[in-house]
């Protein structure tokens, strides 16, 4: 009983003081159309994608540009800072949605929901550009081919952030939309600038042409040891698919190859942890 007034209480302060709409219908077409927002069809349908949680919801109030909040009841029992979230929301005109709990349990893919989201547009000026010589010029670079499982994207795109990287390729990569990558990114996606192209092989060519050199992360004839050579403010690694390693027309454009040296009997390293011991060691050699 007491718990339901509280809830009750505190619904009718983000209404009155935030001008929340509430909504309470799992079937409300708000609620369909936003739990449809799991399916990449209609992400790119919409133009919009979820953040979810407390952390990603207020990192897309702060560096993009969302559509509007969602707030489930128990959420604002259980944590104040939804009402840090609604304040930044006010600021900015981002409408609040006040949900009923099933509804929100309708659009969560959370197995522990905070109780907010995020609906937020693509971010096409940090995602989107037509000419690649204009986008890579001054910038750190590393490219992704091939990396296909949306929770190795996002860890390594918030593995480049925080080794200095400010510009990733994408080829024939995972959805950077879906919401394990969102998650796995954790607030990465909204700063970071990629540059998505459908060929991979004419982007290599093109840094070399202006005197980058591509190193892909494999095995060759012509391999480069990590740590034993100098690295350059201008390189641009690549890191390949989690099984298959980069693709064939990809790797015959880079400049050279590089290896991680390893003790014992291990091989090789997943993707994400690969890209990572690659990017400290151009961190911690930073020209």
């Amino acid at each position: 009983m007491t718990s339901s007034i509280c809830i009750n209480m505190i619904s009718k302060e983000l209404m009155n003081k935030y001008g929340a709409e509430y909504i309470s219908s799992r079937s409300n077409p708000k609620i369909v159309s936003y739990s449809k927002l799991s399916d990449k069809k209609y992400r790119d349908e919409s133009g919009m994608f979820l953040a979810e949680g407390v952390k990603l919801t207020a990192e897309a109030l702060t560096y993009s540009a969302v559509e509007c909040i969602l707030i489930s009841e128990r959420a604002t029992v259980n944590d104040d800072r939804i009402f840090e979230i609604a304040d930044t929301a006010r600021v900015k005109n981002v409408k609040i949605k006040l949900l009923s709990d099933t509804a929100f349990e309708k659009i969560s893919t959370e197995r522990s929901p905070q109780g907010v989201i995020a609906v937020v547009n693509y971010m096409s000026d940090k995602h989107v550009t037509d000419n690649f010589n204009t986008w890579q010029e001054g910038r750190r670079l590393m490219m992704l081919d091939g990396i296909r499982d949306p929770g190795n994207l996002g860890t390594i795109l918030r593995s480049a952030e925080a080794l200095g990287i400010n510009g990733v390729i994408l080829h024939d990569c995972a959805d950077l939309y879906n919401n394990k990558t969102v998650r796995a990114a954790m607030g990465t996606l909204f700063r970071l600038s990629t540059y998505r192209t459908d060929n991979g092989a004419e982007c290599v060519k093109t840094m070399r042409s202006i005197g980058r050199r591509v190193l892909g992360a494999a095995l060759s004839n012509n391999v480069l040891t990590l740590g034993e050579y100098d690295t350059l403010e201008t390189d641009c690694p690549v890191i390949g698919n989690e099984g298959h390693g980069i693709s064939d027309k990809v790797l015959f454009e880079c400049s050279a190859c590089v290896k991680i040296p390893m003790a014992g009997e291990t091989e090789s390293l997943n993707a994400a942890q690969a890209a990572a011991c690659i990017l400290w060691e151009y961190r911690r050699t930073k020209n």
